[in-house]
């Protein structure tokens, strides 16, 4: 179930669909029954925010905001990071890039399997296009609703074909 809404940026809200949402959230139930919840905004105040957290019975793990520094200021009116966070994705996650393209240099090399897949960006676009789907129709979407089958003319020219489209 997806939701969203325009109250940050008044120049994005005659845009179609949600990419006249600033803010939004969307919910995730999983067929054993784990439930997943993301919210997203395009503006934050004390720089750019992006943390995720995975609760689990056993523990819990996270991942903060990426910072120039590790340095730390406390004093009795504030406590917390010394810098921003990066505010730009090249610098936010240049370790990422590099570690992806030696893995895709490394499978060239060696003919091996690459880490990150075409299905893994197939799961990705239509869990995006649920949540698209599901905040312009006001309800939940399943995954099926948006995929069908995937048909491939060629080994690098493929579509999704909607069930409805079957």
């Amino acid at each position: 179930l997806a939701v969203g809404s325009c109250h940050i940026d008044k120049s994005i809200e005659d845009l179609p669909g949600s990419e006249a949402f600033d803010t939004a959230s969307c919910i995730v139930r999983y067929p054993n029954g784990v439930s997943a919840m993301v919210d997203v905004c395009r503006q934050s105040s004390y720089g750019y925010d992006q943390r995720a957290e995975v609760l689990g019975t056993s523990g819990m793990i996270a991942t903060d905001n990426v910072y120039p520094n590790t340095a730390k200021i406390y004093k009795n009116d504030y406590t917390g990071n010394a810098d921003m966070p990066f505010d730009f994705f090249l610098s936010r996650y240049f370790e990422a890039y590099v570690t992806e393209t030696e893995a895709f240099c490394e499978s060239l090399v060696n003919d091996s399997a690459v880490p990150c897949t075409g299905i893994d960006g197939l799961v990705a676009l239509v869990m995006s296009l649920a949540a698209d789907k599901s905040a312009a129709e006001g309800r939940w979407v399943k995954f099926s609703e948006i995929i069908g089958e995937v048909y491939c003319s060629s080994p690098t020219e493929c579509s999704l074909i909607a069930n409805d489209d079957m």
